[in-house]
């Protein structure tokens, strides 16, 4: 489940990357990148992926799935190569949980 979404814009207004922030078992973080192509996934634990060539329609359809882990289990995992990026810090771990948290408390 999607919890926050942030556009960040290039200079010409365009939309350069999407950060999105979910309450899931098994994802916690997305950065896509619109004009590479670029999606990199950071996980429960930290670690952080890289897929290439994801089209702007099918993060979209990964971003409104209902159950974001199914989904890169059957669409992401099986048909984009991965490329281990780095591992976030346990006090950014702890910064998205606490995004989550807020986000709870809203609702």
């Amino acid at each position: 489940m999607l919890v926050s979404r942030e556009e960040v814009l290039n200079e010409d207004g365009s939309i350069g990357y999407i950060e999105s922030v979910f309450k899931s078992e098994n994802i916690l973080k997305i950065i896509y990148f619109i004009e590479s192509q670029r999606l990199y996934i950071s996980f429960s634990r930290g670690d952080t992926y890289r897929y290439e060539n994801i089209g702007l329609d099918f993060y979209q359809d990964f971003e409104d799935a209902d159950s974001n882990g199914k989904f890169f289990h059957s669409k992401i995992k099986p048909r984009y190569p991965a490329s281990r990026e780095f591992t976030l810090s346990p006090y950014e771990i702890e910064g998205f949980r606490k995004t989550i948290e807020e986000h709870e408390e809203d609702d």
